[in-house]
């Protein structure tokens, strides 16, 4: 297991440069042949948030304000990361078969696919982030210190979702069936992430495990720590520490699918 994580870290250095190319290649598909071109990566979720907060102001009038912080700016903290780990919760699983090209070259580490692939997600999130910056100075919400930790939840963001590609892209290739259970699963995880409602209002205990065990939980919960909820996001012990073991679980599982499914995926493919 050990020699399998050492030849990850040694390959991904090794390739570093390809990573940031095949990324830029990447986030460029999405756009190429639009006249509007890039921007379209920040018009989209712009456009999912305005629609999403007009449903809920003028149809079911739930928009209030969440301790005192308006209601778009916090759902706006939700949504933004919840798109990003949508994104890798179905795209993050399915890299071989959308690069079968690079499955079947030789010498090319297929751990590089799903960095690349998780790189040019994390890219277009940042870029997103100017929607709410935006929001937040719109509404006159300050921006406070707990920005500083920020970078610490991007990078657990960019790991989270680089191991859970690394756990199911194999099995995603060896079986579509597997793959299809992932899609199916994302509309619950969605739900349960507390994107439109503030998981703190939550009492009974075994709800507050179902969210707790969510990963997607902690993510908004972290940017919402940020942006506008303004604490320090290892406070929230009860979102933590099921993190972490969901996410030490998953990385010993993606270690061992690394060293034990590879081999067949060429010829699957």
């Amino acid at each position: 297991m050990f020699k399998t994580l050492r030849d990850i870290f040694h390959d991904n250095w090794e390739w570093r440069n390809q990573i940031w190319h095949l990324a830029l290649t990447e986030m460029q598909k999405e756009v190429r042949g639009s006249v509007l071109g890039w921007l379209w990566l920040i018009l989209t979720p712009a456009i999912y948030v305005g629609v999403l907060w007009l449903a809920l102001v003028v149809g079911l009038r739930t928009a209030s304000p969440v301790e005192g912080i308006p209601y778009v700016v916090w759902l706006t903290a939700g949504v933004l990361p919840w798109q990003f780990c949508s994104g890798m919760l179905t795209g993050g699983s399915n890299v071989y078969r959308r690069y079968p090209y690079l499955v079947n070259r030789l010498r090319f580490p297929l751990s590089v696919i799903s960095s690349f692939y998780t790189l040019a997600r994390l890219i277009v999130f940042l870029m997103t982030l100017a929607i709410i910056i935006v929001m937040m100075i719109i509404t006159h919400v300050p921006f406070t210190i707990y920005l500083v930790q920020l970078p610490f939840v991007i990078l657990l963001m960019y790991c989270f979702w680089l191991v859970w590609s690394l756990l199911t892209s194999p099995l995603a290739a060896l079986s579509k069936d597997f793959h299809t259970l992932i899609k199916a699963l994302s509309a619950p995880l969605f739900w349960l992430s507390g994107v439109f409602f503030n998981i703190d209002d939550v009492h009974h205990h075994w709800q507050q495990v179902m969210f707790a065990i969510n990963p997607i939980t902690f993510f908004v919960t972290g940017l919402r720590a940020c942006f506008c909820e303004n604490f320090w996001i290892w406070e929230r012990t009860q979102l933590v520490y099921p993190f972490v073991i969901v996410f030490a679980i998953m990385t010993i599982l993606a270690l061992f699918a690394q060293n034990r499914l590879n081999w067949e995926i060429a010829d699957v493919l």
